[in-house]
């Protein structure tokens, strides 16, 4: 644990001296300081002791034993004649005995009750590692929420800063204008009301930074001591989108959950299979070899000499145990069934929501091109206002409308591609892919 908080401390501090935070450098510091994660590493290193300690049914039973044993007991009374009176002692004799053996025994046959608790104890193990691999895809797409909310945050802040800068200009505008007759107090009012809400939206803007800068930290395992991070803008791409066919295929072979889903219908298969076995005959073997002497010399003599040998066999069969074993059968049967249904409940409503979020996607592929020509039309438009408001052809109104216009139309744009960017990580997580992607470019 201490290597991996080393490891996290120089790789944010290797990432502090650089202009900005990459996303993968993000990612890589939750996977290596998350203690979720480390927690779900511990789980597959019990797992793998479970496995281990399951291959003992198969296994034979050595033991070594020895013991040491003095029996005491009275043989006769002695008598003394004192002045006074006779007194009579009882007189003690003792016989020692030392014993050595070395026995072996087998379970020969147990209706593949053994060897079943090995497959149950190696499913456990595939189902921790799937668990470590949905532990690990949920902290990155937490961190990728966190991370582009935080550049949501930036470019909103950057929107706000500009149009506060844009309305400071406007009202130094119109307050020449006003001082030289050519425009009313009307139009200086509304300007400087205008500047006044821009300021309200830019502390707004600055406290949702600070916010969205401690959540990522959080998502990131590091503790909050007010440090600066930046996150790094990419364009975002259209995404290539699966059919509905490759949607199902990743589900089945590339999704944790439903692979847990899954092994959870084999672990009620095995047990099963384990409760049938109690039923059938139990058949074990056993090879014992002792000697016993009065000192350690016959002990060492009776070992070489004069040792007991024996091999036993055993069966037994159970006839009646007061239905315990049909009812645990049917237990095991009912159990077996309701993780088959588990399973095909969880597999549909992860197919329906893969095909919810292509669809949005496909639709953003679709807004977002038409978004950014919406904010390239908004950006024309406020400096062509702007300029015919300069030669008194326009009215304020018409200046503060198409500056609203472009500040709406920049926030619609930056809120757009983060939930595009938030429903493609979505797609991969469901798919089971996030972790792998980012794996590989580990």
């Amino acid at each position: 644990m201490i290597k991996y908080m080393i490891i996290g401390i120089i790789v944010f501090y290797s990432i502090a001296k650089s202009q900005g935070y990459a996303l993968i450098d993000c990612i890589q510091t939750a996977l290596q300081g998350k203690k979720t994660v480390l927690s779900a590493d511990l789980g597959v290193l019990y797992a793998e002791k479970g496995l281990t300690s399951s291959y003992s049914g198969l296994l034979p039973l050595v033991q070594v034993s020895t013991s040491a044993r003095q029996n005491r007991f009275p043989i006769e009374n002695f008598t003394s004649i004192n002045e006074n009176f006779i007194q009579e002692t009882p007189q003690l004799n003792y016989i020692n005995n030392y014993s050595a053996g070395f026995s072996l025994s087998q379970t020969l046959y147990d209706g593949g009750r053994a060897f079943y608790k090995v497959k149950q104890a190696k499913t456990n193990l595939s189902i921790s590692k799937l668990n470590q691999r949905l532990t690990k895809i949920q902290v990155i797409q937490q961190v990728i929420q966190s991370y582009y909310g935080l550049l949501k945050a930036q470019k909103l802040l950057d929107v706000a800063e500009k149009s506060l800068e844009m309305s400071n200009q406007q009202v130094s505008l119109v307050g020449k204008q006003f001082d030289l007759g050519v425009v009313k107090r009307t139009d200086l009012l509304k300007a400087q009301v205008a500047t006044g809400q821009a300021r309200v939206d830019v502390i707004n803007r600055k406290r949702n930074l600070e916010n969205s800068r401690r959540i990522l930290f959080n998502d990131m395992g590091l503790q909050d001591f007010g440090q600066y991070i930046t996150a790094v803008d990419e364009e975002w791409v259209a995404p290539s989108i699966p059919s509905s066919s490759e949607v199902l295929h990743l589900l089945k072979t590339q999704n944790p959950s439903i692979l847990i889903s899954q092994a959870q219908v084999n672990l009620g298969d095995l047990s099963f299979k384990l409760s049938k076995g109690l039923r059938l005959p139990l058949l074990n073997s056993s090879m014992n070899y002792s000697a016993n002497g009065e000192t350690t010399n016959q002990l060492l003599e009776a070992l070489n000499n004069d040792w007991l040998f024996g091999i036993d066999f055993s069966i037994s069969l159970p006839i009646y145990t007061g239905n315990s074993l049909s009812m645990q059968q049917e237990q095991a049967k009912l159990s077996k069934l309701q993780a088959e249904y588990a399973f095909i409940t969880l597999l549909n409503d992860q197919r329906v929501q893969a095909e919810l979020i292509r669809e949005t996607l496909t639709n953003y592929a679709e807004i977002i091109p038409l978004n950014r020509t919406i904010v390239s039309s908004a950006e024309e438009d406020l400096k062509l206002v702007t300029e015919r408001y300069s030669l008194g052809s326009a009215t304020i109104l018409e200046v503060l409308d198409a500056q609203v216009s472009l500040m709406r139309s920049n926030s619609n744009l930056i809120n757009t591609v983060h939930d595009a960017r938030m429903q493609e990580a979505s797609l991969k997580a469901i798919l089971g892919t996030l972790d792998q992607e980012y794996n590989t470019k580990e």
